[in-house]
């Protein structure tokens, strides 16, 4: 086994952890049925994060052709997942019967984003702090913004803010992913 599957196989369980997380969840919210209050704004993050954990393994694979690994640069490598696990589990509350999904929204939302702009900062500082590519690349333009709407989410109490960022969030997601990430 090579360092990069030995590495690879700790962040794909990670990562299949987040998964799992939002993907239990939703049948969750799905077997409950109107016995919850769904939000679409909760529903559009929940993909978003899925999203997110998906293009985590998916931009990993390119690491392939690094042959030196330390403790720190596996630590850098591993934060993010472990930030949008966290997100993950975050997203439901424990008891889904009889939730007010947008209530749990709200009372989340301040922490969920907060992790999410440490996970945008994580992501973006890797390759050049543990590798030493540039810092402005064009493919960490999009997390500039992100990392603004994740900031002005986290501390905005209000609910438009929200139903209008949320909904940008997840296109400038997949824009990134179409436009930079779409090919391994």
């Amino acid at each position: 086994m090579s360092h990069f599957e030995f590495i690879m196989l700790m962040l794909t369980i990670i990562i299949g952890l987040g998964l799992a997380e939002l993907l239990t969840n939703v049948a969750r919210q799905i077997k409950a049925g109107k016995v919850s209050k769904p939000y679409w704004v909760q529903s559009i993050v929940v993909a978003t994060i899925l999203i997110a954990l998906l293009q985590q393994w998916w931009e990993s694979w390119g690491l392939q052709q690094v042959d030196n690994w330390s403790f720190p640069i596996v630590l850098m490598l591993m934060l993010p997942s472990i930030g949008l696990f966290i997100i993950s589990h975050l997203l439901f509350p424990e008891k889904i019967e009889g939730a007010d999904l947008k209530e749990h929204y709200f009372a989340i939302m301040k922490k969920t984003w907060i992790i999410g702009s440490l996970v945008v900062i994580s992501a973006t500082l890797f390759r050049p702090v543990a590798f030493g590519l540039p810092l402005w690349d064009m493919n960490n333009l999009s997390s500039l913004f992100t990392l603004l709407i994740f900031l002005i989410l986290a501390f905005s109490k209000n609910q438009r803010t929200s139903e209008v960022l949320a909904p940008i969030l997840f296109v400038v997601m997949m824009a990134d992913i179409l436009v930079f990430s779409l090919t391994i």
